[in-house]
């Protein structure tokens, strides 16, 4: 049996972690095109020409940010578990945590990276990209469904109609401040629904 061990976060782990929970903060708060280097600098407590060895530019950082979101919320084992027992109540419960982890700071955070890819070609490209991968999980799911390992356009198709009703949702919640929980399931279930 092969064991692996888990090794401690080194001291640049640590230091790189700061400053993305900093950045991330501070994108929020002051959103992207106010939040400096120097004052993501400033307020994690580390060197701007260090910071820049970290991250050799503040879309960077931003890459980073995304990139550990993502493997957050996506939990993407629980939906293979799911799509490899073809559990059907899990693939559902899957599709609808997606569209209802409230967390306000996050919410923001999307939203703000939404509006600096219409300005920024590296900052859409990494949008993009996650947005395919979203896409690509999210049409597996609706396969899944429908009790098929192979993703057609139908599939295709409802992963879209999915990820549309998810910006919507995070839309509403964070600039009307409503909850839309019930509204998204109901659309959510309308849609497993029209497979």
């Amino acid at each position: 049996m092969l064991v692996t061990e888990c090794l401690a976060p080194t001291r640049a782990d640590l230091r790189r972690q700061t400053i993305k929970e900093v950045a991330r903060r501070l994108f929020v708060e002051h959103g992207f095109h106010a939040t400096g280097i120097a004052l993501i600098a400033k307020e994690s407590g580390v060197a701007v020409q260090q910071l820049y060895r970290d991250f050799p530019s503040k879309d960077d950082i931003i890459e980073s940010i995304v990139e550990a979101d993502c493997k957050r919320f996506a939990d993407l084992a629980a939906l293979n578990v799911a799509l490899a027992t073809k559990n059907k109540d899990g693939i559902r419960t899957w599709l609808q945590s997606a569209t209802c982890q409230a967390d306000d700071e996050a919410d923001r955070l999307f939203l703000e990276i939404a509006a600096e890819a219409a300005r920024n070609g590296r900052i859409k490209a990494i949008f993009l990209k996650v947005r395919e991968m979203m896409a690509e999980n999210i049409s597996k799911a609706f396969a899944g469904l429908t009790d098929s390992n192979v993703v057609d356009d139908r599939h295709r198709l409802h992963a879209e109609a999915f990820m549309i009703i998810s910006v919507g949702s995070v839309f509403t919640r964070t600039l009307q401040g409503e909850n839309v929980d019930k509204a998204s399931s109901k659309l959510i279930e309308c849609l497993i629904e029209s497979l």
